[in-house]
Parts: structure tokens; sequence; C-alpha cells
């Protein structure tokens, strides 16, 4: 059986489960306890058991209170504990089911007291699930708002301000990803929440709210907005920190130059990069994670060029020799070479005039993970870039290991690599500024 069907009918088995009683849930949690021992070669995964490997090789260092820390073992991982055919929680079990050292998921669960949000608030530092939850009062909202791991809450429709000034205690990513509408005072009371806030449910954003949640101090993701209104573009672009806009289609002049004052990274996947769109957000100052199209005319992508941190252009697939000298003229933040980049991840291929172009720019970073393997004109050309990512290449050639070996620069990522002769391993494990896989190939 593959360690993937072995997951899968773990997760089945654990899904199946209806009913528990304190013993079982102590059972269970038992079982799911994976400690990762130490010894003098290191740490051991075992990759066999079904249990471990739902946690992808994480690890927790949280430890009971009521447990004393063990020498031989280094933490526990991260297992995933499945439990959707729960639709009651009593008290005992909740307590039990607190101690796993790992995801936790209840989405079977409609509704819970204060008392078993209190105790669940006690699991320990990884992810809680209560995707099924259609209401929240806000004494058990508080309760959660203890909870040191991320939350999910997908299931809310609606969040009263009893509920959101509970929630906003919270300080890790929270997921309200069902809210459909939220009132002033509620904005207000999430606005002061300090982690990553998920509000992908939202299709409109009235200026009030807006206002509120521009202020919020975590990575804030609207992943529900197709449109901005001009009030929504003026508060969002008064926010300095992590902005993601997906969705959002089409920016007016208007709403583009507003929303071109945001400061920080801000990412727009879906809108529609005219003349406009280029030239405003080619001023925003912060990294800027753009889709354009493959056939972007080149003075829109001078125009982007010109932005004022990272830039990652998704989407744009093929580099000709002109596009390349657009983008490896990106300028320097503040004029000090090194301190912004530029990731054309998207490109799969490119030729040798196209790499000594790009092995010219000086600006930051140049990330090329969409590259699977270099030619040996074409690692020539590259390896003359101080801070270049590869992290998409497989396989090099004993000629191409020895070019990447000599990389003076200040780092060289390969992190993807696998298929490499011993003798190319040793002769870039020999130069410390290149990055190869964690796995220690």
């Amino acid at each position: 059986m593959s360690r993937s069907s072995a997951e899968t009918d773990l997760r089945e088995r654990t899904g199946s489960i209806r009913h528990l009683d304190a013993a079982r849930a102590r059972d269970l949690v038992c079982e799911f306890t994976k400690p990762v021992p130490v010894d003098d070669d290191g740490s051991r995964f075992d990759d066999s058991d079904p249990i471990a490997t739902t946690s992808w090789g994480r690890l927790t260092l949280a430890n009971h209170p009521a447990e004393p820390c063990q020498p031989d073992r280094l933490g526990h991982y991260q297992t995933h504990l499945h439990l959707h055919g729960l639709e009651r929680l009593p008290l005992s079990v909740a307590r039990e089911l607190a101690r796993h050292r790992g995801h936790l998921y209840l989405d079977g669960l409609r509704s819970i007291t204060a008392g078993v949000a209190a105790e669940l608030a006690d699991h320990l530092a990884c992810g809680l699930s209560l995707n099924g939850l259609a209401a929240l009062a806000g004494p058990a909202a508080a309760a959660l708002g203890r909870h040191v791991g991320e939350l999910s809450l997908n299931g809310l429709r609606r969040l009263g301000p009893g509920a959101a000034i509970g929630l906003a205690r919270h300080a890790h990513e929270l997921y309200l990803g069902g809210v459909e509408r939220l009132t002033p005072l509620a904005a207000a009371a999430l606005s002061r929440h300090r982690g990553d806030l998920f509000l992908d449910g939202l299709a409109r954003l009235p200026s009030r709210v807006a206002a509120h949640l521009a202020r919020h101090p975590g990575k804030l993701h609207l992943h529900g907005l197709h449109i901005l209104s001009d009030a929504a573009a003026e508060a969002l672009g008064s926010r300095v920190g992590f902005l993601c806009l997906k969705r959002v289609e089409r920016l007016s002049a208007v709403q583009a130059r507003l929303l071109a004052g945001h400061t920080g990274p801000l990412h727009l996947y879906a809108v529609d990069v005219d003349d406009i769109v280029a030239e405003q957000l080619g001023r925003h100052s912060g990294a800027l994670m753009i889709r354009v199209p493959e056939d972007l005319p080149l003075g829109r992508l001078e125009a982007l060029v010109q932005h004022r941190g990272q830039l990652a252009l998704n989407g744009l697939r093929h580099l000709d020799e002109r596009r390349a000298r657009v983008l490896a003229a990106q300028p320097a933040a503040g004029g000090f070479a090194g301190l912004t980049g530029l990731f054309v991840d998207a490109v799969e291929q490119i030729t040798p005039a196209v790499a000594a172009i790009l092995a010219t720019h000086r600006a930051g970073e140049l990330s090329l993970n969409g590259l699977t393997t270099l030619s040996e004109d074409v690692a020539r050309e590259l390896v003359r870039h101080p801070l270049l990512s590869l992290g998409g290449v497989t396989s090099v050639t004993d000629r191409v290991a020895v070019m990447l070996a000599g990389h003076a620069g200040g780092s060289l990522v390969l992190r993807r690599l696998r298929h490499a002769s011993a003798a190319a391993l040793a002769r870039l494990r020999a130069n410390p500024g290149i990055e190869l896989p964690e796995d220690g190939r």
C-alpha cells in the first residue's frame, strides 16, 4: 500500500468515529502521538508509519504541562487527527483531545459550549478546525481566542460584535472564509487581531469596514473581492502590511492610483493590467506579486519594473532579449543594489543570449524557479548573477555542476536538485553559498 493510500485509509477510519468517551479519546491521542527520537546520528523519521507521515515532517516542541520533557526526544510530529464524524463533544472528551500534538479537525460539530471551547483552547500549538460551526457566541469565541495555533471557522456566515471581540484576542492564522458581511463594529474588533486574517467570503467592502480592516496589523486576505469601490481602494491604499486581493479583476485609474499608496506586500492575481494600472502599480512600494498576460506589451512591462521592491511576474512564460533587457534594468531600491528582487518563475526555458542579459541584473535576487534543466551555455551565463535562485532545477551534468560550483556571489539556490553524480554533488557542497536539498543530497 502506498503512503498516500495508507493516509487516506487512516483518515477514513478516524473520520468514521461517531462517538467518543474520555477513555477512547485518550487512547486515540496516544496512538497519534509520534515523538521525534534523537540519538548521536540526529533525528529519525519513519516514513512507513502512516500516522507520522500525515505530519509531512513538521514537528512541534509544545509539551503538555503535566508531561515532563524527555532528553531523547526532539519534539513530536504534528500529526493530523480527523474526527469529522463527531457531532457531540462532551467536556471530558474535549479535555483529552486538547492533548493532541498536531492538527485537530472537528468539522462535524455544529455548536460548542463555552466550556468545551475553553478546553479546546488549550490544544497544543497546532491547527484547530471547527468549520462546521454555524454560530459562535461571545463567551465561546473569547475562549477560542486564547488558542495558540491556526484556527479555522469557515462555517460561520455571520460574526456578531461579541464573537469578533473574543476572536480578536487570537494571534495566529484565523480563517473566517464563510463570513459574508461584517458590521463596522465587528470589523473594528477584528482589526485588533494580530495574526493572518482570512475573510474570503466578503464580496463587498463598505467604506467603514474597509477603514477598520486596513488597520489590521497582520496579513490580510480578502480573496472574495472581485471589485473595489473608490472608498475601499482609498482605505486599503493607506494600509501598511501584507494585502492579498487575488480575485480583484479591474481597477479604475482612480482606484489604481489609490491602491498604489499601499506599503508592503501586495498580491494581485486577476487584475487586468492596462497602461494606467501598470504605471500606477509601478509606483507601489513593497513586494508586488501580480499575474500578467503572456503577451504583455513591452511598455507595460517597463512601467511595472519601476516598482520599488520585490517584483513577481506570474504568467510571464517566455523571455526574448528585449524583455530580458527591461527586466535586467530593474532599479535598485533606494539606490542600493541587492535589496529588491525579480521573480519570473513561470519561465521554463531561456536562450544563452537571454541568460547573459539577465545575469547583469543587480537590483537583488533573480528567481528563475521554472527552469528544470540547464544547458552548459545557459549555466555559464547565469552563474554570473550574485543572488540566483534556480529552485526548480532537478538535474545537472558534471560539466554544469563545475560551472555552478564556481558561483562567487552571495547565494545560489538549488533546493530541488535530485539527479547529479557523486562528484558533482561534492563540488556543489564545497561552495557554502549554494543551497542544496535539505535531505542531504
